[in-house]
């Protein structure tokens, strides 16, 4: 089985893990016209890294960023806004989106990381929603990382559990300093999340 198009979630992760079928993560671009590389997601195969298909060369850019070559791009060298960890010529680790860093004070935050483990702790509190992260301007900091979650705001003694659980699970500088609700996150045409809409909505 073939999962691609978006990141897994974490209960529909462990459903998977139960299966006996192979089950891939895959990762692709338009360019490629196809998937580039698959990661296992259960069995003792499973992994945390994707590998490159056959006939394709990574690299990385002065961003650390994917770059790809090979026959489907007709050797041309194709650069993407992913950043990512190369473990070796035939395996890396998705970081995040390059446009999706949140300077906080020097340290730079991948978003998708803190999302990973907000999705989960949301969950062990009780709740199933949308939420996302996103630096919010700040006058010490330059960017404050901030929590958006859609829906009502949560009773207190669950947004108390809920930031203690991102405090043990995420670095000192990787927590959240503020969770701000929206009744309804903006949506593109196609029902994805529009973060850029959502921000401006927030801001507004």
């Amino acid at each position: 089985i073939l999962v691609g198009g978006a990141g897994v979630a974490p209960s529909l992760l462990r459903q998977i893990e139960q299966l006996t079928v192979p089950v891939y993560l895959t990762y692709g671009m338009t360019e490629t016209a196809s998937h580039m590389a698959l990661r296992r997601l259960n069995g003792p195969e499973a992994s945390p890294h994707y590998r490159v298909l056959p006939g394709l060369h990574l690299g990385q850019d002065e961003r650390g960023c994917l770059t790809v070559r090979g026959d489907v791009t007709n050797d041309e060298l194709i650069v993407t806004n992913d950043r990512i960890d190369l473990v070796d010529k035939h395996t890396f680790d998705w970081l995040g989106r390059v446009d999706f860093v949140i300077n906080s004070g020097g340290v730079k935050v991948q978003a998708e990381k803190v999302e990973l483990v907000l999705d989960v702790a949301l969950a062990e509190v009780g709740t199933s929603r949308r939420a996302f992260v996103a630096g919010r301007p700040d006058e010490r900091l330059g960017q404050a990382i901030t929590a958006y979650v859609e829906g009502e705001s949560l009773p207190a003694t669950a947004e108390a559990k809920l930031l203690e659980l991102l405090r043990t699970r995420l670095g000192k500088y990787e927590v959240p300093r503020a969770i701000v609700y929206m009744l309804a996150f903006e949506s593109t045409a196609s029902g994805k999340l529009d973060r850029a809409a959502t921000l401006r909505a927030a801001a507004a």
